[in-house]
């Protein structure tokens, strides 16, 4: 009976210490819920032993809240990582027990979601590559995980661009295998490479790239420098030795179709059988004969009724009218248009390339412009699509390089197609001499052929001065800078010209002066403004026009008027000059010495020994020593090239050369030089050409057969 007594007192007793435990919780909770933070964050760190998940709930509940004295994130997310990981062990009767007090393990997730919502905040306050990671690292059940990596990424990648080398590109990729980043990251990875083994462009370099790096797609374009360097004597020999060490080489069988057309410039009866017999390795032997027939034609387009075919230079039709539209052959094939579309086709009238393009320019190094619904690509001779139609302009190759405009932007593209530089520029220009005109947004810069600024982007309008100094304008008005955009002369000019002759011309306050190519004012500008003054007023040779109250002379590169301001008008400077003091031309020396007197209506200066002047308002051509060369006949005369004159009489025209004698009757209604070997005569039914070469015109002569 004693024993039972015992037990029931001890019973007893445990009882109320049992409660009292499980209700610290309990009046935790309904503190919280009271906004006592004191009263609650005693009894949770009382509780936290027994009752691990509840108690680290309550403690990250206040903890996150800004509206206690205890606001810590660092604490709430170590207390809710507590309560998230002890939560399976609670009895279910506690979870079931705490869920009045919206304690369950949902709530327990939202919380910590909540609170990692604040770190990220605090991440994108420092916005580093080692805030968003250390975020990454300890909240990868956030809502913002995914943001914080590509903002990670996105400013890692950033940095990587800032140092711009193949290592630090290999590193983030090593680093960010899954990033968004990666393959912007793995072309820059390449195209650095690529640049920092070949940056002495020898053909060592090509070669030791592509033994280190075959796998790199810049391979193609260092095949294609190894070709351009090995083969840049363009002789037979050169293409030749080529083909011999570099059997490999993609370019291989473009070195053999040149070396025999170099090989075929020395034609003769027998010269294919002499290529045959000093190239029996040829591969491409079977059409050696009919290539070289088709070869053998010149051929000029030709007009019938609404459509266009070709005549050789007897005059007889070799193709027929049956194309809407046709250009000249160049590399040996000839834009043709059929039906609306455009296509190539080679002597043979053979269609090389379909008509299937909007529109179609010449061939230019192996590659042409075609347009197709609005948009441009390019092919090669084969008809293959080098670049899509997908571009808004496309520009011809220049040092190996096209530009081109995708979704209004421009970048540069190799002859293979590859992208280079990518699209970025609001306008770009061809290159020359490995650098190019860019625009970013409103200012202009120039970059080199991997894209890297020779000079950065800083002014509305550039231009180069010299080699080393440029032209910029700021707010309507001219100075000088370094390529670094260092100003060496204030914007404070009207104008400014390029360097001719060591001297340029500028204009301040509405006067002309002179600098030299270093900037420095040699010729301080007292000079009046007259037509035409940027070209007319340009040294030629050590003397340049100039006028002075109202009047016109010549001055030498010091400034010293070598021919006083005393004329009317003076034209261009060269050996004789025209000049006139209100009435009459004659022609002077450039120092002023008179050599032709004056007694023409008009005159202009000397150009290779000879002038275009007027009598009675008659033109005609003299040479320096007054002698009529093309008799004062005609109501215009203008210089056609530097061999010869178009003759006008109002409607029609007519050509002369330089020793006065009627090359092309006055017959036509237009006429215009076509290259150097013809001049395009055209009537409104009718073209004809007369061949340079041959002094004679070419015209269709079968038209009755």
């Amino acid at each position: 009976m004693l024993k039972q007594s015992i037990i029931f007192f001890l019973f007893y007793l445990l009882l109320p210490i049992t409660n009292v435990k499980a209700g610290k919780i309990d009046k935790a909770f309904i503190a919280l819920e009271e906004y006592n933070y004191f009263k609650a964050k005693d009894l949770f760190y009382k509780s936290i032993k027994k009752k691990t998940s509840p108690a680290s709930y309550g403690l990250a509940v206040i903890y996150f809240r800004k509206d206690n004295p205890f606001h810590s994130l660092d604490s709430a997310y170590h207390y809710v990582l507590k309560a998230e990981q002890t939560y399976s062990a609670l009895k279910e009767k506690d979870k079931d027990r705490y869920k009045k007090y919206n304690f369950d393990y949902l709530t327990v997730a939202e919380l910590q979601r909540k609170i990692s919502s604040g770190f990220y905040q605090l991440a994108l306050k420092e916005n580093s590559v080692e805030s968003f990671d250390n975020f990454i690292q300890k909240h990868p059940w956030s809502v913002e995980f995914h943001q914080a990596i590509f903002k990670r990424d996105s400013i890692a990648f950033g940095l990587a661009e800032k140092v711009n080398s193949s290592s630090v590109y290999f590193e983030f990729m090593k680093k960010y295998p899954e990033s968004q980043f990666f393959n912007e990251a793995q072309s820059a990875y390449f195209r650095e490479q690529y640049r920092e083994t070949t940056t002495s462009n020898s053909l060592a370099s090509y070669i030791e790239f592509l033994k280190r790096f075959p796998d790199n797609p810049y391979s193609t374009d260092a095949e294609n420098r190894i070709y351009e360097i090995s083969t840049e004597a363009n002789t037979v020999q050169a293409f030749k030795l080529f083909i011999d060490n570099y059997p490999q080489n993609r370019n291989r069988g473009e070195a053999w179709r040149k070396l025999y057309q170099l090989y075929m410039i020395d034609f003769s009866d027998n010269r294919v059988e002499e290529f045959m017999r000093d190239f029996p390795e040829y591969p491409y032997s079977d059409d050696l004969v009919n290539d070289l027939s088709l070869s053998r034609l010149k051929l000029v387009p030709f007009k019938e009724g609404n459509l266009f075919g070709f005549i050789d230079f007897d005059g007889k039709v070799i193709i027929p009218a049956q194309y809407e539209n046709l250009g000249f052959f160049k590399e040996g094939l000839a834009v043709a248009g059929k039906n609306g579309k455009y296509g190539f086709i080679d002597k043979g009238n053979r269609v090389v390339v379909p008509f299937e393009f909007d529109n179609a320019n010449d061939f230019e190094q192996g590659r042409a412009i075609v347009e197709k619904e609005d948009k441009l690509g390019m092919i090669d001779r084969s008809g293959n699509l080098v670049f899509p139609c997908e571009f808004e302009d496309l520009g011809n190759l220049s040092d190996g390089l096209v530009y081109a405009q995708k979704n209004e932007l421009y970048g540069y593209y190799e002859k293979n197609g590859n992208l280079r530089i990518p699209e970025k520029f609001t306008e770009a220009y061809a290159f020359n001499n490995g650098i190019a005109k860019v625009q970013l947004e409103d200012k202009q810069a120039f970059i080199d052929v991997f894209g890297s600024f020779v000079v950065p982007p800083g002014y509305n309008e550039i231009s180069f001065f010299t080699d080393s100094l440029l032209i910029f304008e700021d707010d309507g008005y001219y100075g000088l800078m370094d390529r670094t955009c260092s100003v060496i002369l204030p914007a404070d000019y009207e104008e400014i010209a390029q360097v001719v002759n060591k001297r340029a011309l500028f204009v301040s306050e509405d006067l002309i002066g002179y600098l030299d190519e270093k900037g420095k004012i040699v010729i301080p500008p007292t000079f009046e403004l007259f037509p035409n003054y940027l070209s007319r007023g340009a040294f030629n040779g050590n003397f340049a026009v100039v006028k002075q109250k109202g009047r016109f002379g010549v001055i030498d590169r010091s400034g010293k008027l070598i021919v006083p301001a005393i004329y009317t008008e003076i034209g261009d400077i060269s050996k004789l000059i025209a000049f006139t003091k209100g009435k009459m031309w004659g022609y002077m020396d450039p120092i002023g010495k008179e050599i032709i007197k004056p007694e023409y209506d008009r005159a202009e200066s000397f150009v290779n020994g000879q002038a275009i002047a007027e009598k009675l308002t008659l033109a005609g051509v003299i040479d320096d020593k007054g002698k009529i060369i093309v008799p004062f006949s005609f109501a215009s005369i203008n210089r056609l090239g530097t061999s010869f004159y178009l003759v006008s009489s109002g409607s029609k025209f007519g050509v002369f050369d330089t020793k006065g004698k009627m090359l092309v009757p006055m017959d036509y209604q237009q006429i215009r030089i076509l290259d150097n070997d013809f001049l395009i005569l055209t009537n409104s039914d009718e073209i004809h050409y007369f061949y340079i070469p041959e002094g004679r015109i070419v015209r269709r002569t079968n038209i009755d057969e």
